[in-house]
């Protein structure tokens, strides 16, 4: 009989590295497990559900962005559709224990969560203070009868140190009764370690074990005013001043300035015109990539695209890239960013557009995936103890 493993994650938005961590996990989990059907869990809170519907619209002034966002969250959610890792049952809650019954009524033999910032504990901040409650189902629950194991899940930036003690409880309460747990990022290792949970795995992405299909995408770019004659500069998830700074400097030196998603300051903006697919296929154009983004960064180095990492966050974080670009002894890529003084950025830039060394960059890759793998394949054994 065929055992059954669903995967919670954050699969229900715009963001296509979500997306496609989400697709990739869930084709490595097919892969490497055996006689397993694996599917997208599609639970939702309800607290940000409300906030994606109306969110955009309060944020945005104009009705016309709102529903070009409306229409490219549909473009994400079709595709988990049309690959048919979706669930077919879904529930949108905020009530925990609902949501567990939920999950314990769907009779899976394993549930996974991750490969995101899934273990984030997000205070309340901008015009709409809304957030996930907590817990969640993220944190899984002792109460849940499946397997409960974590896949490269993220703590995010939460901060253990200005935790109450009745939230550092809760998170020792779920996360100490997971059969089996893996992070992605140094910062979530030594937060769990603070917790007490020293069994940890440290695996890469899911968007790291796997060659995506890629696609030709010159006619997108040519029809929507990029020229492949000129060099392009990618950017994306650069914050306050850097990004002005950043596209002014490479515009006069001859650059194309180019938005994955949107930016005011770019030349061209391929917001809601690309699928999740095809905005992987993307990197490869690009003549240089600079992002605060970890999935651009992924995908910059799988296509062997030149590229540098801005780190936004605090200074004593060490950020989710950071641990990434060491992994791949790329950590002079890394770049820390002080606001008060964003003009250091381009200096700090110099040189990067250089090529990578695509040969250490195979072997890298190489050893990451058998290290994934290794811990998927684990993670079918359990499966089939359970059976015994």
């Amino acid at each position: 009989m065929k055992k059954k493993i669903g995967i919670l994650t954050y699969h229900n938005n715009r963001n296509r590295g979500s997306i496609l961590q989400a697709y990739c996990l869930a084709k490595s989990l097919e892969e490497k497990t055996q006689n397993c059907d694996v599917e997208i869990i599609d639970y939702r809170t309800l607290s940000i559900e409300i906030k994606r519907m109306i969110g955009g619209y309060i944020h945005k002034k104009t009705p016309i962005v709102f529903f070009k966002r409306i229409t490219d969250y549909h473009t994400c959610i079709d595709f988990l559709k049309e690959e048919n890792i979706l669930s077919s049952e879904k529930i949108i809650t905020n009530n925990h224990k609902k949501a567990i019954n939920f999950l314990n009524k769907q009779n899976y033999d394993m549930i996974i969560v991750g490969s995101d910032t899934i273990w984030k504990l997000k205070e309340k901040d901008g015009i709409l203070p809304i957030t996930r409650p907590f817990p969640n189902a993220y944190f899984l629950d002792p109460n849940l009868n499946s397997l409960k194991v974590s896949y490269a899940a993220s703590m995010g930036s939460t901060d253990y140190r200005k935790l109450s003690k009745n939230k550092i409880n809760i998170y020792k309460r779920h996360l100490s009764s997971f059969d089996k747990i893996s992070v992605r990022d140094q910062h979530s290792e030594d937060f769990l370690r603070e917790l007490g949970v020293s069994n940890i795995t440290r695996v890469p992405d899911p968007t790291i074990l796997m060659d995506l299909p890629e696609s030709d995408l010159k006619n997108l770019l040519s029809s929507n005013g990029v020229s492949l004659n000129k060099p392009i500069l990618a950017i994306n998830q650069l914050i306050g001043n850097s990004e002005k700074l950043i596209t002014k400097h490479y515009r006069q030196k001859g650059y194309q300035i180019v938005a994955p998603n949107r930016s005011r300051y770019a030349d061209v903006n391929l917001f809601g015109k690309v699928t999740p697919l095809e905005y992987y296929s993307l990197h490869k154009y690009f003549d240089f990539v600079i992002s605060g983004s970890l999935h651009t960064t992924i995908f910059s180095i799988k296509n062997g695209t030149p590229f540098a990492t801005l780190d936004f966050s605090s200074p004593h974080l060490i950020d989710k890239k950071e641990t990434l670009l060491e992994e791949f002894s790329l950590l002079d890529r890394h770049i820390k960013v002080d606001e008060q003084n964003t003009e250091s950025v381009l200096d700090k830039l110099e040189g990067f557009e250089r090529e990578l060394d695509h040969k250490h960059i195979q072997k890298r890759l190489s050893s990451m995936r058998e290290k994934g793998f290794a811990y998927i394949q684990k993670l079918g054994e359990m499966l089939h103890e359970k059976e015994v």
